[in-house]
């Protein structure tokens, strides 16, 4: 465009100038005339100074709208995140002194006292945690046992061993825990289970030290 102009500029000037030579007795008309190219001329540059500082703006609009855009994405994604962690419902339970401190072979281990039971999920009659939703959840469990005595047990979801340990020591009564993240299904019964019984006093239970834990970590 402003090439265009240039040559229509110079064609112009060069009729000026060649009419200047031919009409010489009218110099006011000729310098009205070289006035008019200029101003047009300037206006043409002005012009294209506009129309550049137009694209600017353009792109800069743009850039910012697209900033926004990837702002409102992020924020949307963090409402998503807390609307999910608002839905999820609270549900923990903490549990200690077992009923039966010689547990047979495969028997369900009672932990009688509640310290939590928010959800009122667990079942200190029959020994059972029992789902109330689908999700994510952590279980743990820390048994004592008497000096040289064996003790083996596992954490068990619908009859199916999750984590076991085993615990040994010949001289002092000793403690270990077990502990394990999985997926439970609304309904799904989780509990403790000693998977190598004795008739003699097996755990050793003082003060709570033997306990059994769950929490729903993400639905």
């Amino acid at each position: 465009m402003r090439i265009q102009w240039f040559f229509a500029c110079l064609i112009l000037l060069g009729c000026i100038v060649h009419r200047s030579s031919a009409d010489s007795d009218e110099p006011g008309k000729i310098t009205y005339e070289a006035q008019l190219l200029d101003k047009m001329i300037r206006m043409e540059i002005k012009m294209e100074q506009v129309a550049s500082e137009v694209n600017k703006t353009r792109a800069n609009i743009h850039s910012v709208l697209n900033n926004y855009t990837r702002i409102l994405d992020d924020k949307a994604a963090e409402l998503h995140l807390l609307s999910e962690k608002v839905d999820m419902p609270m549900i923990a339970f903490s549990v200690h002194n077992p009923v039966d401190t010689s547990p047979d072979t495969n028997q369900i281990i009672i932990w009688q006292s509640s310290r939590l039971n928010e959800g009122n999920a667990y079942d200190n009659v029959i020994g059972i945690f029992t789902a109330p939703v689908t999700g994510l959840y952590y279980f743990a469990v820390h048994i004592c046992n008497y000096g040289s005595r064996v003790t083996q047990y596992a954490i068990v979801n619908n009859h199916t061993s999750i984590a076991q340990s085993y615990k040994y020591d010949n001289t002092v009564n000793d403690c270990g825990s077990i502990n394990t993240v999985t997926m439970v299904t609304a309904g799904e019964r989780v509990w403790v289970k000693c998977t190598s019984g004795s008739t003699s006093g097996l755990l050793w239970e003082s003060s709570g030290r033997s306990s059994f834990i769950g929490v729903l970590m993400h639905t």
